[in-house]
């Protein structure tokens, strides 16, 4: 299956019902989006009867390698089931050569993880775990959603400290001391012994340090209940493992890093329900049905093609020339609640001549609003495709495929179910349709 770049991709769905081709051609009744004098409109059509053919597809992957966010947790939407995340990451020394005196011995070991903010779903304490890797992480190497690193089957997380609140508006209690909301994950001490007794050479340089120490994969235990995900900064350099010791003379910490020179790679699954469920299915990467989906985390992305369109162009002529194509994806009622956010943007790319997905030519204009932002009044996505259509009427495109996709693909837990091309409303036109306008 196609594999996306975490930069501009996230999930897609899909839909196969589509509409009437128009053969006729009539003046526009509105100015969608034209920015023509009155005069000018008089030579004009539009439509907004194209046949779409959609469907939901199922992503294999996604590029996740070195991004500024990880996804931490187990949550559950609504509309799309049950969604985990977790990450793989290097740490880096904050000081080389460093001397931990005379008889060094463990206090305690954490990781402390900044949170970002983002948080996702209904958030409780849950069980997570940490292993050490037994790969090597390599920063300029490629690493998608679904890579499998080898790690050690010892769980390093302290049980006694399980499971643990991941909450970005909850401070924290340990003792008489209060600290501001970050998840933080005890190790075991035997663990943070070990890394007092690696010796003077493994902390020569970072180096020599990763390739003593990998990194560690950090995951929700997903057998032990509790439920939510939130974003961990990964760039900031206030997430990092803290060991506390004390030697012969004296009693401190020390902490490893995580930085943008940390290797790091987010990992995701998903178990599908509802409209959805059957993607759960490993033979089966696609559906076809009137509602579609979105999902990031290398969930579902919609995937749309225009089955007549060679017919469309014969009944307008050869010689037409396209002034606005605008893709409308209007959103099914009632979602957008505060634990389940809606994208604020999608993305819609389209395929080379190897079925790698790429920008569109609109997207690729200097100057050119290609939109994809949520439009709060109209309930709906729209986006720009004027010239991405007027490529493929004039056989210009590689592929008629268009990819609709989440616009935090690698960093996020969002999702949104949209109406298909046959789930009209009884007021406003609420199916997806393709509103074009042109000149003869």
């Amino acid at each position: 299956m196609l594999k996306l770049r975490a930069g501009f991709l996230a999930t897609v769905m899909a839909c196969s019902l589509g509409f009437a081709t128009l053969i006729g051609c009539n003046r526009p009744e509105t100015e969608v989006g034209l920015d023509y004098a009155e005069d000018d409109l008089l030579g004009l059509s539009q439509t907004d009867t194209l046949t779409l053919r959609c469907r939901t597809v199922r992503e294999d992957s996604l590029q996740s390698d070195n991004l500024s966010t990880a996804v931490l947790g187990r949550m559950y939407h609504p509309d799309f089931g049950w969604h985990t995340a977790g990450f793989v990451t290097q740490f880096r020394l904050s000081a080389p050569d460093i001397d931990f005196g005379s008889n060094p011995q463990v206090d305690s070991v954490y990781l402390s993880l900044r949170y970002t903010g983002d948080a996702y779903g209904q958030l409780s304490p849950q069980t997570i775990d940490v292993y050490a890797l037994e790969d090597s992480l390599e920063y300029d190497s490629t690493y998608y959603s679904n890579h499998v690193f080898a790690h050690s089957i010892e769980n390093l997380a302290d049980p006694g400290f399980q499971p643990i609140p991941l909450n970005p508006n909850q401070t924290l209690y340990f003792g008489n001391d209060t600290v501001n909301p970050e998840a933080r994950i005890y190790l075991q001490d035997a663990f943070g012994q070990l890394l007092l007794d690696a010796g003077e050479e493994v902390y020569d340089s970072n180096a020599s340090w990763n390739s003593f120490f990998r990194g560690l994969r950090i995951t929700p235990n997903t057998l032990m209940g509790g439920q939510g995900a939130v974003g961990i900064d990964l760039i900031s350099g206030l997430s990092y493992m803290r060991l506390h010791y004390h030697n012969d003379s004296d009693t401190t910490f020390y902490d490893y890093i995580i930085n943008p020179l940390s290797a790091r790679s987010n990992q995701f699954s998903h178990e599908w329900q509802g409209a959805f469920q059957a993607l759960s299915e490993p033979l089966i990467t696609e559906v076809n049905q009137p509602l579609l989906g979105v999902f990031s985390g290398a969930g579902l992305k919609t995937q749309i093609t225009f089955p007549h369109l060679s017919s469309w162009k014969e009944a307008i002529g050869s010689n037409s020339a396209i002034h606005k194509a605008e893709l409308w994806l209007p959103v099914e009622p009632g979602q957008n609640d505060a634990h389940y956010p809606l994208p604020r943007q999608l993305f819609v790319l389209t395929e080379d001549a190897l079925g790698e997905a790429i920008s569109t030519p609109d997207q690729s204009s200097i100057g050119l609003n290609i939109n994809g932002n949520f439009d709060s009044e109209e309930q709906a996505y729209r986006f720009n495709i004027s010239q991405t259509l007027q490529r493929m009427l004039n056989g210009d495109s590689d592929s008629d495929v268009l990819n609709v996709v989440s616009s935090r693909a690698g960093i996020s837990f969002q999702g949104i179910a949209i109406a298909g091309p046959t789930n009209p409303s009884d007021s406003l036109p609420r199916n997806a349709r393709l509103v074009v306008t042109w000149s003869d």
